[in-house]
């Protein structure tokens, strides 16, 4: 049975994995945000589906603005991140959505 510390080594691993890019170009930027909550599994996913409201779970954003009110794979949305962090907007596409 792992320990405390090697499931969270393992955890951070498969994060990396499967949500880092491995190079960034010269204007990109990579920011990763991880927190375990106790909370069922269906009503977590309902809130972090959702393409056109990332600031209700990441306190970093203040606005988000869906371009042509689609919500589908190819949607890009543009959000306004809050300051301390190295951007100010962030154009983002959604490539995949897997219920």
């Amino acid at each position: 049975m792992m320990n405390a510390v090697e499931t969270e080594n393992m955890e951070n691993e498969c994060i990396k994995s499967h949500h880092m890019q491995e190079e960034l170009l010269e204007n990109q930027c990579s920011l990763r945000l991880v927190k375990h909550i106790k909370a069922p599994l269906h009503l977590v996913w309902s809130i972090v589906r959702k393409f056109d409201q990332p600031q209700k779970y990441k306190p970093f954003i203040s606005s988000c603005v869906v371009k042509d009110k689609k919500l589908e794979t190819g949607a890009v949305r543009e959000v306004d991140v809050r300051s301390g962090l190295p951007a100010t907007k962030s154009t983002e596409i959604l490539e995949f959505l897997d219920d």
